[in-house]
């Protein structure tokens, strides 16, 4: 069983676990897309191979039976990976150390690709750990950490990382990154509160592979799925374009780095903050329609920056990414309480981790049309392509939510709290 623990000490806990994940993935996500360009892939190259380089991401509920499954009693089901696959991640970033950026493309995708492998796997843990550990009136701001967290790790890894790249060179910055990507990991480390009960992990272990089964057999889950799918395909088709477009725009690695990876998470944080502050006070419905139908301001933001301005600098271009990535930070908090609220006590970390997966393929669905798009007919074709594609997905939100919140079966799952032991 869990011992009582502080509001506070579930919250230190879950973000430096948040914060450990938003390092390789502020880092990659950046320089991915640039490095591609600088081996002079063209827009409809990267538009594929983007992508797929996230695969394990949308593939990750395949690990959630197995984190559900196997696992140290005296560890804890969560805790017994997330150790573990933290020192394999940091040990393949040492190995990219070793791989100058004018080498051979194909040994950086082999790592990118099996950080990308590691980190879903672990992000399961993650996910389903901090289910569990939050109430359900705890969980407005409990997103709000984990997606503050998430960013503040961000800022780390796509921001001060690319930025100490002209200074200290690639090879040392991998080293510093997996450093510091283990310096994340003392708090889980030293909590060692939380186990597993037997009896749980028996009735798990009997279910086995058909956790995911049961998960899609709920009444109108694929109503879920679609609300998911449908809010997370405009993050993908906005926000994924950035990096190349930047580049294209004569940006350099610290440039880019400083916009993407510090300014834009840092606006991310607090938009956290603010909506932290009111997704209970405005519900769960509300908060997605409002904080949705704001990514219109940044669709527009674009439009403007792209169009009116032939030879965009830092000046102009920070206060749309500010602007755009402040919305970020208030849509992501709102769909992710609504996520946990659509989790099973019994399987959070199944439950949930299938949910984001549509997520995240909706994601890397929406960024390589917005890449194809953009090779195509430029980028302010994109963004304004965004506007009635933004008003369309926050329409679908509004009429499926709404037939949810109907069945009853949704009821008291969006009103219990979580499980008691981990």
């Amino acid at each position: 069983m869990k011992e009582p623990k502080s509001t506070l000490t579930t919250l230190g806990v879950i973000g430096a676990l948040y914060f450990s994940q938003g390092i390789p993935n502020g880092f990659f996500r950046h320089t991915v897309p640039v490095i591609f360009r600088e081996n002079g892939l063209s827009l409809e190259q990267i538009a594929l191979f983007y992508p797929v380089l996230f695969i394990p991401w949308m593939l990750k509920f395949l690990w959630a039976p197995l984190v559900e499954r196997f696992h140290s009693i005296n560890q804890g089901k969560y805790r017994s990976w997330i150790i573990p696959l933290q020192l394999i991640i940091a040990g393949v970033m040492c190995s990219l150390a070793f791989w100058e950026i004018s080498g051979p493309i194909g040994f950086f995708i082999i790592g990118v690709f099996l950080i990308n492998i590691f980190s879903s796997m672990q992000d399961v843990s993650i996910d389903g750990h901090s289910i569990t550990l939050l109430k359900f009136s705890e969980r407005g701001w409990g997103n709000s950490v984990q997606v503050g967290t998430f960013w503040f790790g961000y800022i780390i890894g796509g921001g001060l990382m690319l930025i100490l790249f002209s200074i200290i060179g690639w090879n040392n910055v991998f080293f510093l990154m997996a450093f510091v990507y283990l310096i994340s990991m003392i708090p889980i480390f030293l909590n060692k509160t939380h186990r597993t009960n037997q009896n749980e992990t028996n009735d798990i272990s009997k279910k086995n592979w058909s956790s995911i089964i049961s998960f899609l057999k709920q009444p109108q889950i694929a109503l879920i799925l679609f609300i998911v799918s449908a809010y997370r395909i405009v993050e993908g088709f906005i926000r994924s374009i950035l990096p190349a477009m930047l580049k294209d725009w004569g940006m350099d690695f610290s440039q880019i780095g400083l916009a993407l990876g510090i300014i834009a998470p840092t606006s991310v944080l607090l938009g956290a903050i603010v909506a932290g502050h009111f997704i209970n006070r405005l519900g769960r419905i509300r908060s997605l329609l409002v904080f949705g139908l704001l990514q219109v301001t940044s669709a527009l933001g674009y439009i403007l920056l792209s169009i009116y301005s032939d030879q965009p600098t830092m000046i102009t271009i920070i206060p749309f990414i500010m602007v755009d990535h402040f919305i970020s930070g208030l849509v992501t908090v709102a769909l992710f309480s609504s996520m946990m609220d659509w989790s099973r006590k019994n399987q959070p970390g199944s439950d949930y981790t299938c949910m984001d997966c549509m997520g995240v393929f909706a994601m890397m669905f929406g960024a390589g049309i917005s890449y194809y798009i953009a090779a195509k007919w430029g980028y302010s074709t994109c963004f304004i392509i965004a506007l009635p594609l933004t008003v369309l997905s926050i329409f679908v939100v509004w009429r499926l939510y709404n037939k949810v919140e109907k069945n009853r079966y949704w009821k008291p799952l969006n009103e219990k709290s979580t499980l008691e032991g981990i």
